[in-house]
């Protein structure tokens, strides 16, 4: 924090090892400097509890994809007296943020989906821990050397982000298209960019490499990790 900082953001939950960040905390500190505070938390909307209040937050964006909404539209909480720039100029819609006609179809489906996520949360984060951890079990037991990334205690209940020693995620992936996940690093115009997170963790190039990130989702199955254990044992 500089005498020029005039924003601080911070990602509530990291998407790639579901890290929870220690939001209060950071915000406190900014807040003492008159520093308003943002957080992303679309990672951890409808997968643990969040409360603008206890993290002391100005703005906080989520976004209808994540929680089992509609693609295309998200949310912004600005806590009262927080100044804000107009995003589109114009007309007088969203409390005259963003000027164009909303569409009132995308808002009712976050509405809905967000009603659905808080009556669920509980049932959904006991159901993505334990399918995430049937998952690690599975795989731990069935591949030598696999190396876990992030803290399960201290992150979200769905994600599990893992290595595979002297692989290449992206390559093993692609040799499983039964299975979605993401690899932790990306090829564009034929160079490979480790993933900026498992860097700044301090995992090597060839574990970055190696790296997949699964989601345990509400409609997953017990079975259904089941076989993507055996369907990767066997690669």
């Amino acid at each position: 924090i500089t005498g020029e900082t005039a924003l601080v953001t911070v990602m509530h939950a990291n998407n790639e090892v579901g890290s929870i960040q220690p939001l209060a905390r950071i915000a406190a500190i900014a807040r003492a400097r008159g520093i308003p505070v943002h957080t992303d938390a679309a990672q951890s909307f409808g997968k643990i509890p969040v409360d603008v209040d206890d993290l002391g937050v100005d703005l906080l964006s989520i976004a209808g994809q994540k929680i089992y909404g509609p693609k295309g539209v998200g949310a912004l909480y600005v806590r009262e007296g927080t100044a804000l720039e107009r995003l589109i100029h114009g007309a007088g819609q969203e409390a005259g943020r963003r000027a164009g006609t909303e569409s009132i179809l995308l808002v009712a489906g976050l509405g809905k989906a967000c009603e659905l996520a808080a009556a669920r949360l509980e049932e959904r984060a006991r159901h993505g821990a334990a399918l995430r951890d049937r998952l690690w079990a599975g795989l731990a037991a069935a591949v030598p050397g696999l190396i876990r990334h992030g803290d399960p205690a201290r992150g979200l209940p769905n994600t599990l982000s893992v290595s595979f020693p002297g692989r290449e995620a992206a390559a093993l992936l692609g040799s499983v298209p039964e299975i979605a996940a993401s690899a932790g690093a990306a090829c564009h115009s034929g160079e490979v960019n480790v993933s900026d997170t498992l860097a700044a963790m301090g995992v090597s190039r060839e574990g970055a490499l190696g790296t997949i990130r699964f989601s345990t989702g509400a409609g997953l199955t017990a079975e259904e990790v089941d076989q993507a254990v055996e369907i990767l044992a066997q690669r």
